[in-house]
């Protein structure tokens, strides 16, 4: 199906909009995380990524509705850009899924905050887009960060670590790939895609390799919450990845450390430690210092384009 979608679906450079964004939809995705935990202690992965991906597709269906119709949302130019993304999706989701049934969320989130240095790699290679030492230095400030506050230790190197750096190294790919894709499609159609490739994938795991156990009706509830939740991250990451460059967004992934250390204290019963708190602060100060830079290129820029159309108007 051929849609004109290239007219209307132009990046946007808001880059303090799509650090927020990103920011909402990072927090988002540890809370559900530790209810796919705790349900995949009954249940497969299979059918939890299934069911994960399923309740997604019910409100992001609805907001196809009202940005409209299914036609203008989910009609491409680039199924082959779509193809490419989508198996990389798959692969990084499942990854995680795996790991977050075998290990624990610490080290899944710890192995995890290596994806800035995958993502910065990837957007200066694919995208082309210039990294500044600053963003460097925050990325690895940031960085720091996370080993101060996790202090990994030999438990780090289990296989479930492997396949964690594995999933980061997808989920950083995925995230450029989502970027190149948000020059003409719609954010709702990026979000979409995803999730039927997921239950069609899903479908034969459960027919020969688990088989689907019943579920009680409040465990229904816990799948519908999370769908709801990780539908509105999918959606704000996707956004934000229209807004602002890869390499911008990269410091950010930190930010869902603090939503970690929240959920380790409130659902396990575990505070954070001296080291935590240090850790946290060196993160936080990461993450305000990329705002800071954001906000004084933005300026700069700003000023410059308004310099350059004087200078035009008084050469005219």
């Amino acid at each position: 199906m051929s849609v004109e979608t290239g007219t209307n679906r132009k990046l946007q450079n808001r880059a303090v909009l799509g650090v927020l964004l990103m920011i909402t939809g990072l927090a988002l995705y540890p809370l559900s995380d530790a209810f796919i935990k705790h349900l995949m202690g009954t249940y497969s992965v299979y059918q939890a990524s299934f069911l994960r991906s399923f309740t997604r597709l019910i409100p992001l269906f609805i907001t196809v509705f009202f940005q409209g119709g299914i036609r203008k949302v989910l009609g491409t130019n680039q199924p082959q850009r779509h193809f490419i993304r989508l198996a990389v999706s798959l692969a990084y989701t499942l990854c995680f899924m795996f790991a977050m049934k075998q290990g624990s969320l610490t080290i899944v989130y710890t192995l995890s905050y290596t994806s800035p240095f995958f993502m910065i790699l990837l957007s200066a290679w694919m995208l082309k887009e210039n990294v500044s030492r600053e963003r460097w230095i925050a990325v690895a400030i940031g960085l720091i960060g996370v080993i101060v506050a996790m202090r990994p230790g030999t438990n780090m190197f289990e296989a479930v670590a492997l396949i964690v750096l594995l999933g980061t190294f997808l989920g950083a790919l995925n995230k450029i790939l989502m970027r190149r894709l948000a020059e003409t499609e719609h954010s709702l159609s990026i979000a979409i895609y995803p999730n039927i490739i997921m239950i069609l994938a899903m479908l034969p795991c459960l027919m020969f390799l688990e088989p689907w156990k019943p579920m009680p009706l409040e465990h229904w509830g816990l799948f519908a919450i999370v769908g709801v939740i990780t539908a509105i991250g999918q959606y704000a990451i996707a956004q934000a990845l229209r807004f602002t460059q890869a390499s911008v967004l990269a410091p950010v992934d930190y930010s869902s450390y603090f939503w970690v250390v929240a959920l380790d204290l409130f659902w396990w019963g575990k505070s954070p430690d001296g080291f935590m708190i240090l850790g946290a602060i060196i993160i936080v100060g990461s993450n305000l210092y990329i705002l800071y830079r954001t906000r004084r290129e933005e300026a700069a820029r700003k000023a410059a384009l308004v310099a350059a159309q004087t200078v035009s108007e008084k050469a005219s």
